[in-house]
């Protein structure tokens, strides 16, 4: 028997003019008689916060929530304040009952003002006698919902609206009365109460839980409280069916299954009294997780405003929430939901499977597919279900809902999960996640099963994509080209992103360019951003490669105001776009770029079959870390988490042009901290897994002339210049930067000076700083002895030289203060035991520090030492 029953009955046995006059006394004081109330120390501590002058407490949830036990626990813990109570009923629905129950409710605090009529003059003189009170005053009023009369509903109005300073008022309803909040919230006086906030927390659940000498263990409490979302009554219904079993894992896995109990408070408390037409709106409604008013009305024929209007009028447990394109969903409680769905199927199958097809309809045409593809699986109709993923399948993988796809396509029918669209999805949605082997065992597993696939597009895309992801990519692309087209966007806009990285791994960059391109016009007709977003992005980096770096920063700038415009920040591609934006970055020396770049430490991290590891592969992380290295606290220790990350990108060796494009660039960084031995690594494993490319030797010979050996730098950076490759990045830059270095070494003033020039020429185009900054050592002396012979790169040229800074003086290896001090007295020609004597420290800490120097220096006796720190200035 329900409470409302079981009220009604005691009701009916009482008579007596004794108890309407108690049942209206005990509408001015909380509930005084409640066992078993839990305190809720985080809901009084928001309350009592809320708790100041002209101060009004909105407490807005549907029936069961707790809102009169919190109030009435908190009223209590308030005294002596001054707390006053009203429970509002249909009586109140009369503006001047409704002045006379505020009166009666304020008699012990405030002189009595009496109404009559008219009542909107009534409000003024009571606000006046409350502020002479000279009383701090808390007025709560409960079950605010009661109020629908519009003159009553005005009369509150005006009392929340002139309420003195020394007056709050706390209002509980189970749906938000029409009064107007925007204005109590925009003068800073509105604070809200919501059913999230009153939702039990974990703690709460088991102290109530402990009422009844129940414990549970962690994942059984985690299940009680993901199963009743926090609901009061619900709880309270967890609390009574557990209480007195000794099989607590058998009676939590009974509850949350077969909740007999939950299912009659549903249909006693909620349902009962709901009329048939709203029933039946209800259950229709239910096979969506969220409606909105156009949605309800697709699969209702329904005028559905009314009908959410009355849903609300009853209290019904409905979650609102407004989408960012301004869209009203609504939400039943997953409790209610369910009770609906199963009860749906008992009743009405075929109604249910025809309203599953009219919101798959409705949320496929809106551009919801993945909601769309969750209601076709749970109806099961396998041609319906291969259709939507020949329509839609690839477009979820595309928008980044591959994990979801591959979950829902483990409970279709056979029929579907066997189709060869099926497997090539699931191919896809590995691929995207990182998952190489295990697209390539489908892949494999179709190309051996089905015949025809060879020329089908999809296929031949998703077979480039687990190409292009694995070590040792080559050319054999190239036929891709002439592959079958599509006539459905998503897949040849997919085939166009492939067969631009195919033309951008070869080092065809315009062509590569110009696929991306109609990969993004065609992605954008059927709005798919994410997509659209990594083909921007293709084109910025495809410039960048091309040693275009002015074209990389505007095209990557304009990604990352198209991903903010579609909400993507925060995405996998976003991260990737920033990557990229995070080179431009390094390479300009330009901090002040539009966009926010991720350190390290905050690189998107994918799992794959268990190993995490970066969404986007660890080129992103080196990059994000070259961003950030001139501004770390620690640069020797961000130094060492790019080569780190460096290491895995070649001992992995996928995308091996972005590699060997970073190789120089990492091997600088290193040679900035004094780090001959990492730079040295770096390169012989580079050069192991990709071979002698001019990369590995443009950064050979910035390791030679570190270590003073200009000859074989000279020799490296020659075999550089002569390789048939194009250069990548700023290494054009750069080349004419260590030329003009080993010019200058070699005593050739003028050689230096033109080599300078050239790369002063090369990089004005892009404002690029870089390559200058971390020789800037070497360059100084150079750009002083020439300034105003650059002609028309003068004003770069003295951009360059208000740059260098020492930190950024690269090509001197950094020694500890130690080795510092013994490297100065090398100088004075004494012995080791001499040196040891002066500085007051043993022989072998003097040696210890030698072989540091010696290491750092790339040296073998001291006076080579005293030859490198000369020529690198350290003494």
């Amino acid at each position: 028997m329900s409470s409302s029953v079981r009220a009604s009955v005691s009701t009916a046995r009482l008579s007596g003019p004794g108890i309407a006059a108690r049942e209206n006394e005990n509408r001015f004081r909380p509930p005084s008689a409640i066992s078993n109330v839990i305190s809720r120390p985080r809901l009084h501590r928001k309350l009592s916060a809320a708790h100041h002058a002209r101060a009004v407490n909105l407490l807005c949830a549907p029936a069961g929530a707790g809102k009169t036990l919190l109030l009435a626990d908190w009223a209590r813990k308030q005294a002596p304040a001054a707390v006053s109570w009203l429970t509002l009923a249909e009586r109140e629905n009369n503006a001047q009952v409704l002045c006379t129950s505020l009166a009666e409710a304020l008699a012990t605090h405030v002189e009595p003002v009496a109404c009559g009529a008219p009542t909107q003059f009534w409000h003024s003189r009571f606000m006046k006698a409350i502020e002479a009170s000279g009383k701090s005053i808390t007025l709560i009023l409960d079950d605010v919902h009661a109020l629908h009369d519009p003159m009553s509903i005005s009369t509150l109005d005006q009392v929340l609206a002139d309420a003195p300073p020394n007056l709050t008022i706390v209002l509980a309803a189970r749906y938000e009365p029409p009064l107007t909040w925007h204005r109590l919230a925009l003068d800073g006086r509105l604070t809200r109460f919501e059913a999230h906030d009153l939702a039990f927390d974990s703690d709460e659940i088991s102290v109530l839980l402990g009422e009844y000498d129940i414990e549970l263990d962690q994942r059984q409490l985690a299940l009680i409280e993901s199963f009743t979302k926090g609901w009061g009554a619900v709880v309270r219904l967890a609390a009574t069916y557990l209480a007195g079993r000794g099989d607590t894992a058998d009676a939590v896995d009974e509850f949350t299954h077969t909740p007999r109990p939950v299912a009659d408070f549903l249909v006693d408390e909620v349902l009962a009294a709901l009329p048939t037409h709203l029933t039946k709106f209800m259950l229709k409604t239910s096979v969506a997780e969220a409606f909105s008013v156009d949605l309800a009305e697709a699969i209702t024929d329904e005028d559905a405003v009314t009908e959410i209007d009355t849903l609300i009028q009853f209290n019904l447990p409905l979650t609102r929430t407004d989408s960012t394109d301004h869209t009203t969903w609504f939400s039943y409680h997953p409790l209610l939901r369910e009770h609906l769905r199963a009860e749906f199927r008992r009743v009405d199958q075929n109604e249910r499977i025809r309203a599953h097809h009219e919101a798959a309809t409705w949320f496929e045409a809106h551009q919801h597919e993945l909601e769309a593809l969750e209601l076709e699986a749970s109806i099961g109709d396998p041609e319906r279900i291969i259709a939507f993923l020949d329509r839609c399948g690839l477009g979820l993988v595309l928008d980044g809902y591959g994990s979801d796809l591959t979950r829902i396509l483990e409970s279709v029918p056979t029929l579907v999960s066997e189709s060869p669209r099926t497997r090539m999805l699931l191919a896809a949605s590995a691929l995207h996640s990182g998952d190489v082997t295990t697209a390539r065992t489908y892949l494999n597993f179709l190309e051996t099963a089905s015949s025809g696939l060879d020329r089908d597009p999809l296929f031949c895309a998703l077979k480039l994509q687990a190409l292009y992801a694995g070590a040792g990519f080559d050319t054999a692309f190239a036929g891709h080209a002439e592959r079958q087209r599509s006539t459905h966007s998503d897949i040849e806009a997919f085939a166009h992103l492939q067969t631009a990285t195919g033309y951008f791994l070869d080092r065809h960059f315009e062509r590569a360019s110009t696929e991306y391109t109609e990969a993004a016009a065609l992605g954008m007709l059927r709005g798919r951003s994410s997509l659209v977003l990594r083909a921007l992005t293709g084109i910025g980096f495809s410039a960048a490669m091309n040693g275009d770096i002015e074209a990389m920063i505007a095209h990557i700038t304009h990604a990352l105001t198209y991903a903010g415009e579609h909400n993507l920040m925060g995405t996998a591609e976003y991260e990737l776009a920033t990557s990229v934006a995070a080179l431009g970055t390094y390479l300009c020396s330009s901090p002040d770029l539009p966009h926010r770049i991720p350190t390290i430490e905050n690189c998107r991290q994918a799992d794959v079959l268990g190993v995490s590891m970066p969404a986007f592969g660890w080129h992103s992380v080196i990059t994000f870390g070259l961003c950030r290295l001139d501004t770390s606290d620690d640069r020797r220790s961000t130094a060492a988490d790019i080569r780190d990350a460096m290491i895995k990108a070649i001992e992995l060796g996928t995308f091996p042009i972005a590699t060997s494009a970073l190789l120089p660039t990492v091997v600088s960084v290193c040679l900035s901290v004094g780090e001959l031995d990492w730079a040295s690594r770096l390169i012989h494993d580079a050069s192991q897994q990709f071979g002698a490319t001019a990369e590995a030797h443009l950064a050979l010979s910035s390791l030679r002339l570190a270590g003073g050996k200009l000859t074989e730098a000279q020799a490296e950076l020659t075999a550089a210049v002569e390789s048939p490759e194009h250069p990548l990045l700023a290494h054009g830059i750069y080349t004419s930067v260590l030329q003009s270095v080993i010019h200058s070494a070699n005593h050739q003033p003028r050689k230096a000076f033109r080599s300078l020039h050239d790369a002063l020429r090369a990089a004005e185009h892009g404002n690029l700083l870089r390559p200058f900054l971390d020789y800037g050592r070497a360059l100084r002396g150079i750009l002083d002895d020439f300034t105003g012979h650059f002609g028309d790169q003068e004003l770069f040229a003295e951009r360059v030289r208000s740059h260098l800074q020492p930190h950024e003086l690269a090509i001197a290896p950094i020694l500890t203060p130690g080795e510092y001090t013994v490297l100065r007295e090398l100088a004075s020609g004494d012995t080791t035991e001499s040196i040891a004597e002066t500085l007051f420290l043993s022989v072998n800490t003097i040696k210890t520090h030698l072989r540091g120097i010696y290491r750092k220096l790339d040296v073998s006796n001291r006076r080579d030492a005293l030859k490198a720190a000369r020529r690198g200035g350290l003494i």
